[in-house]
């Protein structure tokens, strides 16, 4: 599982993740505590699933601007 700390924007990126499926890759939103979400993800390298979750949230016009940290969940 990864996990997002986003403080603000929370409901657009659970959307956008949820409804995330391209070249077979799928995210689901599991938990939210606070600011932290947690998205389980059919990838098997999950330092490259946060990678792509930030990636594709940095390439929405409003995600440019958000700060936010991406992880593994231990």
């Amino acid at each position: 599982m990864i996990f997002l700390n986003a403080p603000i924007q929370q409901d657009k990126i659970i959307d956008l993740l949820n409804n995330y499926d391209e070249d077979g890759v799928s995210f689901q939103l599991k938990s939210k505590s606070g600011m932290k979400l947690v998205f389980e993800t059919n990838m098997e390298d999950l330092d490259a699933a946060a990678k792509l979750a930030k990636a594709t949230i940095k390439k929405q016009s409003w995600g440019t601007v958000l700060y936010f940290q991406a992880g593994v969940e231990k």
